[in-house]
């Protein structure tokens, strides 16, 4: 009896130490954290009502989701069902933009091609009502630098680049961009919105997932991938097929991956024939074509390839619907990110000094996980969380590593290893 109090009083104390080591961490500062961009946006919307607002006095909210600088929205209501036009002024023709909106009492009319550092005069026609509004917007970005466009109407140009996604006018205006670093294939999804990169990445610079946003900057879907995402897409009535290391097949309403087409190449674009419900894949050297009711895969030429450019002219509306408030939902698809069995002991670390600082090392916490990055070209870097009775070393490439929270709670010390020395950055995360 007194050799089974032992035993269980032991075991209660291993326990009791491990809940408490769970929260101890020997680092002072908690990293940076990014808000959710899906949380943000609900409580955004809370501001985003018509109700009490008229023609004359509306409810206007410049880049209402944070994100989207170049737009806005306008609320109001009427005492009858009314239709809404409205002309968003240009300097010619070509650069200004119209809609008409169905008729409703209740208005959420959203306002895109706004110009930068600019008063922007909306011009509203209600009923028998019409009303001009001005909307004063910020400069751009100083390291946003525009491709020159061939759009030789009232579109938009767009563009993704490893800085912004934007769209410029037939006058090299910019007149849409967002502030988050998304990227990838760019086009009209059949509903209107946008599917682009996370701006988080994995390994060899692939994004960690996808966001089906539209041009406010509001996300409907987001989904995050086991592996990266390749930046190219096709879309059929019912699916999505995202390019990975292998093909991801999405249903659009429930999130859940219905099949997996597995490929023994790298690939970097995928493509849909409609006619033929084929998918076809390719790289700079070879392309092959998958059968989508039987899965066979046979090889095809170069030529026949279909290009996914990463820009594209598009109208500015697509709709004459009033902007509707959907809640953004997340779709997880992710495992425990493999650790590295590399042995590293925690001795004869150094604090942050000048020599670390040169790598320009950014540690970052978002929702889902946990992002790294630095000027590492030509280093052996490591990544070390530490909690006790729990050290995990992840094996940093390509300058950054995204680190899933799935397998990890608590509180994790974080050191990095850049060759043969060891630094505690006297920082930590929790999950």
């Amino acid at each position: 009896m007194k050799k089974l109090l032992i035993g269980s009083s032991f075991f209660l104390l291993l326990i009791s130490f491990s809940l408490v080591g769970y929260q101890m961490v020997s680092a002072k500062n908690r990293v940076d954290e990014i808000p959710d961009q899906l949380v943000v946006q609900e409580k955004l919307e809370e501001y985003l009502t018509p109700y009490g607002y008229t023609i004359e006095n509306p409810n206007v909210i410049l880049n209402p989701y944070g994100i989207s600088p170049l737009t806005a929205i306008i609320l109001f209501e009427t005492e009858q069902e009314e239709e809404v036009t409205i002309t968003i002024e240009g300097v010619d023709d070509n650069s200004t933009y119209k809609n008409t909106f169905e008729a409703t009492r209740k208005h959420s009319i959203p306002i895109y091609g706004l110009y930068p550092d600019k008063i922007n005069k909306i011009h509203i026609d209600c009923g028998k009502l019409s009303k001009i509004i001005e909307i004063k917007t910020e400069p751009l970005p100083h390291d946003l630098k525009p491709k020159i466009s061939e759009n030789h109407n009232n579109h938009l140009f767009f563009v993704t680049s490893d800085k912004y996604p934007y769209a410029v006018d037939n006058n090299q205006e910019v007149r849409w961009y967002l502030t988050k670093k998304y990227s990838g294939k760019i086009d009209r999804m059949i509903n209107g919105n946008l599917l682009l990169s996370l701006d988080s990445y994995y390994d060899h610079n692939y994004s960690s997932g996808v966001v089906e946003i539209d041009l406010l900057g509001k996300i409907y879907k987001q989904y995050n991938l086991n592996h990266g995402y390749y930046g190219s897409y096709v879309e059929t009535d019912t699916s999505l097929f995202l390019l990975s290391d292998n093909i991801l097949e999405f249903d659009k309403q429930s999130g859940v991956i219905l099949n997996t087409i597995f490929l023994d190449k790298v690939y970097d674009k995928i493509s849909y024939d409609k006619e033929q419900n084929r998918l076809i894949v390719s790289n700079s050297m070879e392309a092959i074509q998958i059968d989508l009711d039987t899965k066979k895969k046979s090889a095809i030429s170069l030529e026949n390839k279909i290009n996914n450019e990463q820009e594209i002219v598009l109208p500015v509306y697509y709709s004459p619907e009033n902007y509707k408030f959907i809640k953004g939902i997340k779709y997880t698809n992710v495992e425990e990110t493999p650790i590295d069995h590399k042995n590293i002991l925690l001795v004869g670390y150094q604090n942050i000094d000048s020599n670390y600082k040169k790598y320009q090392v950014k540690i970052t916490k978002s929702a889902d996980n946990l992002q790294v990055s630095g000027n590492f070209l030509g280093k052996e870097v490591y990544l070390i969380m530490d909690q006790f009775m729990d050290k995990r070393v992840y094996d940093i490439k390509d300058n950054q590593i995204t680190v899933n929270k799935e397998g990890l709670s608590g509180k994790y010390s974080i050191y990095i290893k850049i060759d043969n020395t060891i630094y505690k950055t006297n920082t930590f995360i929790e999950f």
